[in-house]
């Protein structure tokens, strides 16, 4: 006897409030971009450019989730029949491409600046503008981290930390600035070089964990974690050829489950149930397919 079920698990995910974390995020940081390009452009700062460019592709960046967390939504078609859930790794495709003309703006002014060194101008400003990302970056990671953990959403609270990480970039324009106003001209292109080089670390990250996505990664604590919850449910006698994959923001998991041979359909179909159900409040985002097996013996599936 065996028979495949699928129900989805209630999603962990409130795409409002998620939206809404990214689209005020968005709001800060491009307001902070705009301050500070305008501090950059009169006051000649290439580590205040650095940092405006990087908070606009950030902007960008959002703008680009928020068109793949639409797409993901759509139903399943017949062209589509898993779904738009691996839309967002085409999106994070497009943003390692921002990132990258990113870096390349600000590294071209700051070694111009390195070959031809002027003085920054407006030294009072290009502080404010600078302070102001390091506060708007620090405000919008602690907001993104805390609804990330609030809505099990792995992704977001990520980009909480890369906000983090941002607020140092941030902090080292302001260092760059007055060092330049103390003397230390070269300063200010050096801060630039080494904002371009922290924007490329954030990438070579990026690029890591959409390797992960490509490759069909999962963490394996994770699959203990359910192959524990689904076996600690009453009648189940065994787990095997546990599979799961991230498919977007939903992790999909293929089960099979052993048990006892006497049962009645209806007896295995709500064994299962109870199964999806134990596993997908230890794993919201999860989306089970169980396989039931009889016994604990050998079983041949496939061709």
């Amino acid at each position: 006897m065996g028979g495949g079920h699928t129900h989805a698990q209630p999603g962990a995910y409130d795409d409002r409030d998620a939206v809404k974390a990214v689209v005020v995020s968005a709001v800060a940081l491009g307001a902070a971009a705009v301050v500070e390009a305008v501090a950059a452009l009169v006051g000649h700062s290439a580590g205040v450019l650095a940092d405006s460019l990087h908070n606009f592709g950030d902007v960008l960046t959002t703008a680009i989730l928020l068109a793949s967390f639409w797409l993901a939504r759509r139903p399943a078609t017949r062209r589509f029949p898993a779904g738009f859930g691996r839309i967002e790794d085409v999106a994070t495709l497009l943003i390692i491409v921002v990132i990258v003309l990113t870096a390349a703006l600000a590294a071209a002014e700051s070694i111009r600046k390195l070959y031809s060194p002027d003085p920054v101008g407006s030294v009072g400003w290009n502080l404010i503008a600078a302070a102001a990302g390091v506060v708007a970056n620090l405000g919008v990671s602690e907001y993104k981290i805390r609804v990330g953990r609030g809505l099990k959403s792995p992704a977001l609270e990520a980009d909480g930390v890369h906000s983090r990480i941002d607020a140092l970039v941030s902090a080292g324009a302001f260092l760059g600035v007055l060092a330049s106003w103390r003397g230390l001209q070269l300063a200010d292109p050096i801060a630039g070089l080494l904002i371009t080089a922290m924007i490329l670390y954030i990438l070579a990250g990026t690029i890591r964990q959409l390797f992960y996505r490509m490759m069909d990664a999962v963490d394996p604590e994770l699959l203990d974690e359910i192959e524990a919850h689904a076996r600690a449910v009453p009648g189940v006698l065994g787990i095997h050829d546990v599979n799961a994959r991230w498919v977007g923001r939903e992790l999909a998991i293929v089960m099979h489950v052993d048990v006892d041979p006497k049962l009645s359909l209806k007896e295995a179909h709500a064994l299962a149930s109870k199964v999806e159900k134990e596993v997908g409040e230890a794993v919201p985002a999860g989306r089970l397919d169980v396989h039931m097996d009889p016994g604990t013996g050998r079983h041949q599936h496939g061709p």
